[in-house]
This record gives C-alpha cells, structure tokens and sequence, in this order.
C-alpha cells in the first residue's frame, strides 16, 4: 500500500510539473518579448533635504553619493496621433445626397482621415533597474560610518513624448526596494558595529533621450534628473553581540535628489523607428 501511495504522489508531480514549467516558460517568454532595451547608467546623488547625520564623503559636502547601475525597459503601449483632413463644402451649399452618394461621401471622407505620423506621440514604457550607490560618512566625528545602498530592484514607469526623433524629453515615477550592504561603524577604539536594514523608495524623473546611430544599431544617450525618497527607520543592530552606544544612528533618512547619465542599446527585435525612446533603464533610472 505504501509503494502504491508512494507511485500515485510520482504520477501526480510528473503530470503536474510539465504544466506548471510550460506556463513560467510561456510567461516569461511573453515578458522578455517585450524587452526593448538594455542600458547601463552612472549616477550622482544629494541629500534634499539637508542630512544632520550624514555627509556625501569627507568634509560637509551634501552631494557626491554615486554608483553604476543597469537597466532592463520594456514596451507596454503606444498612443498614436490622427488627423482628420476634411475639405468639404459648407453644409447649406451642399445638395442632399442620394443614398449611393452618400456612401461615396463617407468613403472619400474615410481616405481623407490619415494618420499624420508614422512615429507615435506617446510611448508608454516599464523598467526594471539595479543599482548601488556609496560614498555616506557620518557627519559625528567620534566613529566612523560606513556603508552603500543597493536597489532590489527599482520599478518604473515611463512616458516618452514623440519617440523616434533625434531628441526626445519624457518623465516617469519609479517604486522600488532597498537593503543597505557592507553596513559598519567603526568607534574611536576601533571596535566594529555591523548593522542592516531594509526599506522602500518613491520619486519620480524628467529626462530626454538623444537618438544616436552607430551603423544599423540604434544606441540612445540620455540625461534624467529626479527626486527620491529614501528613509530607513529603523536599523538593525542584531549582527553584533556589544552594546550598541547611544551616539549611534537609530535611523537614516536617504532623500534626495539626483542625475543619472547613460547609454541604451536596441535590442535586434525593435524596428528601427521604435529607437529613441526613453531611457527606462534608470529611473530609469
């Protein structure tokens, strides 16, 4: 009996396995279909609002946190322009038309509404970005405070204004999750204090994107300032088995501004006049 049981348990996992692997495959098969770019920025951020923990490395200097980052942008719908071109006659000048007049009529009316542009007006575009960003030390001159900040991962959504032209400006909102890494404080004794903590981001960007050709590959260069807010309310001090002093942050409050500067390439799958579009690899960027 407990061979039979054990044979029904294979039987169902073998029939049941292939379905659930068939459909994640179908699923990200259909998301990576859709992935138009991949970019790698670098950017350089500030406290805004002025930070009375930390400073952006040594000295009081306010700005001067940086770091890489990578982005992956994909394609969620366009929004096309039309324009209707009618040259009619004013109605009262007009005879009243007999039936198969009629139809002519709306037919010549229906070729005389033609698309104005091939290129869409608006591109709306989802990201996903990784990045970590360095350079915090503690504004107290009594222990040393170090750590970066890695995004797991930013999301953003993206609007690009007339893509396909030489230059074009966009703005987007991002969401995403953060964890501090290699996070310390180093004391005047030398004693070492690990600590951790996890927390969320929200802000939003503006940026343009210029459309750069390098023989038949598409590559975009883009500029995109924003503003994100960054606070980690409560650390973790679990790591280590000392006392932890009362000098010590309780909290980081990480907002701030900041300018990410990049490159993104087509992938061979995008048409051509789908190039210049925002870059998304940054909140984007």
């Amino acid at each position: 009996m407990r061979s039979l049981k054990i044979l029904l348990i294979i039987c169902l996992v073998a029939l049941g396995v292939p379905t659930c692997l068939s459909a994640q495959v179908g699923f990200l098969e259909g998301l990576f279909k859709n992935l138009d770019d991949i970019g790698a920025f670098w950017v350089y951020q500030g406290f805004l609002p002025h930070s009375n923990t930390l400073n952006a490395g040594r000295g009081s200097k306010q700005s001067g946190i940086q770091g890489p980052g990578l982005g992956f942008t994909f394609h969620m719908a366009d929004a096309p322009p039309y324009r209707c071109r009618r040259r009619m006659r004013p109605r009262d000048m007009q005879p009243e038309p007999d039936s198969e007049a009629r139809d002519s009529m709306r037919a010549l009316r229906a070729d005389r509404c033609v698309r104005q542009d091939s290129i869409a007006a608006w591109r709306f575009e989802a990201a996903l970005i990784y990045s970590q960003v360095s350079g915090f030390h503690s504004q107290n001159t009594t222990y040393d405070l170090r750590f970066s900040v890695r995004e797991l991962p930013r999301l953003a959504l993206f609007a690009l204004w007339q893509p396909g032209r030489r230059f074009s400006p966009y703005f987007g909102v991002h969401l995403g999750l953060l964890q501090l890494q290699s996070a310390a404080v180093f004391d005047s004794t030398g004693a070492y204090y690990p600590f951790g903590g996890n927390s969320y981001e929200v802000g939003f960007a503006v940026g343009g994107a210029v459309l750069l050709w390098a023989g038949s590959e598409a590559v975009q260069l883009f500029v995109e300032p924003g503003y994100t807010v960054r606070s980690f309310s409560n650390l973790d001090w679990g790591g280590t088995t000392k006392t932890v002093p009362a000098r010590f942050p309780h909290s980081l409050s990480l907002s701030g501004w900041e300018v990410a500067v990049g490159l993104e390439v087509n992938l061979p799958h995008a048409r051509p006049e789908d190039s210049g579009r925002a870059p998304k690899g940054r909140g984007e960027n």
